[in-house]
Formats: C-alpha cells, structure tokens, sequence
C-alpha cells in the first residue's frame, strides 16, 4: 500500500490542517483549540472536576491540567479547592472566559462552515458517521 493511501497517514494530514486552520482562527482570542475545548466544556457546564473534563474530550487528567494551568494564568478560569478535602477540586469559568463564549463560539461555526465548502450536508453526515465508525474499529482493535 502506498503511503499516502492509508488512513491514518490522511487521517493525520486532515487532522493537522484543520488544527492549524483552528488554530489561526483561535488566535485573536489567544486561545487555543484545546484551550477552546475546555472552555466549550465550561460553557456547558461550570464547576466540572478536571477528571470530568478529561472524560469528556478523551484526554488525560494530565493533559487537561496543564492546560487549565494557562487558562488559569490567562485569568479565564479558576480553580476552586473543597474545604473539607483539598483534593477535590472544581474548575470555574470566570467572567472574562464566559465573555468569550459568544465571539469563539461564532469563530467555531464560521470555521466549521469554510472547511466542509463544497460538502452537502447528507454527504457531511454520511462522513461523520464513518469517522465514528473508523473510531469505533481502532478502539476495539479491529483491521479499518
């Protein structure tokens, strides 16, 4: 099989432009977009633990750390400490990450949209379902 025939060498190459084309979008509002992930996460739902977070987006606690690390030092989010147990912990949107919601949230559909130009929606539908599908398979450990 030539390379660039198989699926994760054109799942990889798909991922990085868009990540970079996101990336760019993101970048009037300093955010990342996994930063923008964790905010949508927030958005939906203040005061999550990090673990729920992290199950979530399909990360590691790990990683979602350190990248609440710099929406905390950006001043979007805090972390909030149980009193009774200092190792529970919720993470908390603050004003300045909730005023972003709307103009990122904006940016997101605007992006969505340029990158699927010339995709009809059934065919978009029809994609998505077959990434879900593709997921499915290497999760189970299944030949794609």
């Amino acid at each position: 099989m030539e390379l660039n025939e198989c699926i994760n060498f054109q799942l990889n190459n798909v991922h990085n432009a868009v990540f970079s084309y996101f990336k760019t979008m993101l970048a009037p509002y300093d955010v990342t977009p996994i930063q923008y992930a964790l905010l949508k996460c927030l958005w939906t739902e203040d005061m999550q633990p990090p673990t729920q977070i992290a199950q979530t987006l399909q990360l590691d606690t790990s990683t979602v750390s350190g990248h609440l690390d710099r929406l905390e030092k950006k001043g979007l989010i805090e972390r909030v400490y149980n009193a009774q147990d200092r190792r529970s912990i919720h993470v908390h949107l603050l004003e300045s990450g909730a005023a972003l919601q709307r103009p990122i949230e904006d940016t997101i559909l605007k992006a969505n949209q340029e990158i699927t130009t010339g995709i009809i929606p059934e065919d978009l539908a029809v994609f998505k379902k077959q990434l879900k599908i593709i997921e499915s398979n290497a999760k189970a450990g299944k030949a794609v």
